[in-house]
């Protein structure tokens, strides 16, 4: 009977992984899955190649696309007009028809604090919905969330004041069990005395406008507690276990326009409770950054350095310069050939990675460079460090693709919604998607990387070669007309279909 149960409880987590993406990182917290039916590896919007469904918003938005069932959920802004400032406080959620893309529902949800639409850090919509099957919870970084059920009546809706200093991705909500994991200030009425990059005015606590882990009640929106280490609003924090069975989240302190949150740093916080399980004052460092953590180990950026601790004690393990003597992959487009040679690059001036792109699968940090176009990977057993060298934007023709590979010829963006309003206020969201961006996080299907940029061009790389060189790179496929389409959103993997939320457009990604 024991044998039995154990079977059915395998079966179960395994449907579960394969019909349902109910959060930005997928079942199980970490941006991957296997063993499931794979996606396609290639398509192509612009010539309908693999293409099941598309749907038109009115309206742009940054938000990945969660899925339960026969639904799918993601946010945009609220429509505005040409007269607008591109300031946008409130968004909407929308129920899709998973298999037919149909709108089923929407609901607003008001915000009290307006950032840029389409910034290239953040907007209102940035962060993904997440369900359970049974609600779905909605979030304006602009200062709310509500919990809705699955045919849209609302549950509760929690009204809070966001603190206006930066406009960076934060923390993508988390839920584990009745928690869901957001990133906020802790005074919010004194946060709202912050000015945008200036220091903590006289008579403020500065702990108090800190930025911290708050775990909410997904039943009823209360906050049931605050944690103890602060967190700075560049970092992505992330959802693991111990080797003891604690429900914890990895995530740390650092970054540009000097985060309040001191000492910079890494902690391991108990989801639970909110307490700091330990914390590694490291000194500077940035932390725009996945925490990608296991049980064994927790993975990190400072400068040019790859990071190893210790998931039980924060001990640092290890460090990897990961821009001296790499292995690099180099196209010549003057004779289509390769090389690969071992050499010094420069990855970054802060710190070697394009900001929250960094994933790790198997024994393989993966994340794509700052300063140049390429995806590269660290091993974190031996430091071994590799660079792919890709191609800037992918054409895509009537019969084939054309691959630009020199960033000065690349396509701009237009940056305008399905209404043709150009929404974006900030001339960066306009470029490649490479560098100073908070972009979207690939994600892994069965070993297979899935790795969409700004500019709606998207690399298919296959983590299980042993040579990282061109033959690791599957495909390069467009989103949409170049120039034209633009997404800071991940896909969603499920039942052999891939789901992608672009600024004008919700598109299903499938075998016909």
């Amino acid at each position: 009977m024991r044998v039995f149960c154990l079977l059915l409880l395998c079966l179960t987590q395994l449907t579960t992984g394969e019909e349902n993406w109910p959060q930005v990182s997928g079942s199980d917290l970490n941006y991957q899955v296997a063993g499931v039916t794979a996606p396609p590896a290639k398509w192509s919007i612009v010539r309908n190649e693999n293409i099941l469904w598309r749907t038109t918003l009115p309206e742009g938005g940054q938000s990945s696309v969660t899925v339960w069932g026969d639904k799918a959920f993601v946010t945009t802004h609220k429509p505005i007009d040409e007269s607008s400032d591109r300031l946008e406080p409130h968004i909407v959620g929308y129920c899709l028809d998973s298999n037919s893309g149909k709108i089923l529902w929407q609901v607003e949800l008001p915000g009290t604090d307006p950032v840029s639409m389409a910034g290239i850090f953040s907007d209102g919509t940035v962060f993904a919905p997440i369900t359970d099957g049974e609600h779905v919870w909605f979030f304006n970084r602009c200062g709310s969330m509500g919990c809705y059920s699955m045919e849209g009546k609302q549950v509760w809706l929690r009204e809070f004041q966001p603190r206006p200093r930066h406009t960076n991705r934060q923390c993508e909500p988390i839920l584990h069990g009745d928690i869901i994991v957001t990133v906020e200030v802790r005074n919010k009425q004194q946060g709202q005395k912050m000015q945008r990059h200036k220091p903590v005015p006289e008579g403020i606590d500065p702990k108090e406008v800190w930025t911290y882990l708050h775990g909410i009640d997904k039943n009823t929106g209360e906050i049931k507690w605050i944690g103890e280490a602060g967190t700075a609003i560049h970092n992505t924090p992330m959802f693991g276990m111990t080797k003891s069975g604690v429900a914890a989240v990895f995530h740390g302190r650092g970054g540009g326009h000097g985060p309040l949150e001191t000492p910079y740093g890494v902690s391991l916080t108990n989801i639970a409770t909110g307490k700091a399980l330990w914390s590694n004052d490291i000194g500077k460092c940035d932390s725009v950054f996945n925490s990608h953590w296991n049980n064994k180990e927790g993975y990190w950026f400072q400068g040019p350095n790859h990071l190893v601790f210790s998931s039980e004690t924060g001990e640092l393990l290890r460090t990897q310069d990961v821009t001296k003597s790499v292995t690099f992959h180099q196209f010549h487009p003057e004779d289509g050939s390769w090389t690969k040679a071992v050499k010094d690059v420069k990855a970054g001036r802060r710190h070697p990675n394009t900001n929250q792109t960094n994933i790790v699968v198997g024994k393989w940090h993966y994340f794509l460079a700052h300063d140049f176009v390429a995806l590269g990977r660290v091993n974190v057993e031996t430091g071994e460090t590799q660079y792919l060298e890709l191609p800037v934007q992918v054409v895509a023709g009537a019969d084939d693709d054309r691959l630009i590979r020199d960033t000065k010829k690349a396509l701009a963006n237009d940056t305008k919604n399905s209404r043709g309003i150009d929404i974006a206020i900030d001339g960066r969201a306009k470029k490649t998607g490479f560098g100073h961006v908070s972009a979207a996080s690939p994600v892994a299907v069965n070993g297979i990387l899935y790795i969409p940029v700004m500019n709606g061009t998207t690399y298919v790389v296959d983590t299980r070669s042993a040579d990282f060189g061109p033959s690791s790179l599957l495909a390069v496929n467009d989103l949409g007309k170049a120039g034209e389409t633009w997404t800071l959103a991940s896909f969603s993997c499920v039942n052999g279909r891939l789901y992608m939320h672009t600024m004008k457009e919700i598109i299903c990604i499938g075998p016909l």
